[in-house]
Order: C-alpha cells, then structure tokens, then sequence
C-alpha cells in the first residue's frame, strides 16, 4: 500500500461544476464550491481511513475498506459508499436514487489526481499537492 496520509491543497479542477450538475447539486452550492480551494487531510486509524476536507464547508468521511455504508456526501447527499485501495489509487463508488458515480484517488508522491465519473461517462478532474 502507498503512503498518502498527508494533508493536500487543492490547487485547480476541471469540470467540477458541470459534474456537481448533473449529480443534482443545486446553483448556490455549485457556486460556492467553484470559490473554494478546500485542505483535505487522508489518515489511517488500523483499518479505519479518514478523509477530512476543511476550508469553506467541512466534512469527514470515515470509512473501512470493502464495507459499504450510508454517508453524507460533501454536498448534502445521502449516499451509500464503498471504498476499495489497490496499491496507491483509492476507489469509491457512490450511489443515490439518482445513479452511481465512481471517485478516483490517485496518490503519486506529493500529488494527488481525482477523477470522478457518473455512470462510466462524465468526467471531473481535480488536481492536489502536499
């Protein structure tokens, strides 16, 4: 397993309001969330993981691999999550009423790539450092 536990700033994001769109986000999240530059700190506890986003709105997933459970989505959703690792990618998939999205962490040194899709087609990128 690769070590990403660090805290990661968010440095710039690519499609990230049309993804929040079509997953159902409303105008005024969406706005803000494009204002927001958002700290996220990724942390092992045993077999616990945390990922906790701070700034502008703060949220804390706290989540064991392979163990689907019932969360508040970062916007407001309830979903349910199952989180996977394979080597130094992260995996979630994230399921509403709506559909299924799949949120890809990829951990490479100090950078950190995520890449979320809805139902296998629409893409958002996000791009983050130590």
């Amino acid at each position: 397993m690769a070590n990403w536990s660090g805290k990661y700033k968010h440095i710039k994001s690519e499609n990230l309001d049309d993804y929040m769109k079509e997953i159902g986000v409303d105008f005024a999240t969406r706005t803000a969330a494009k204002a927001w530059s958002p700290d996220v700190e990724y942390k092992v506890e045993g077999d616990t993981y945390h990922i906790i986003t701070s700034g502008l709105k703060s949220h804390h997933a706290s989540f064991k691999l392979g163990v689907e459970q019932e969360e508040k989505s970062i916007d407001g959703r309830t979903v349910k999550s199952i989180y996977t690792l394979d080597g130094n990618t992260l995996t979630q998939i994230e399921k509403d009423g709506k559909g299924e999205s799949k949120i890809v962490r990829v951990f490479n040194g100090d950078d950190l790539t995520v890449v979320s899709s809805i139902q296998g087609s629409f893409l958002s990128y996000r791009k983050c450092n130590l």
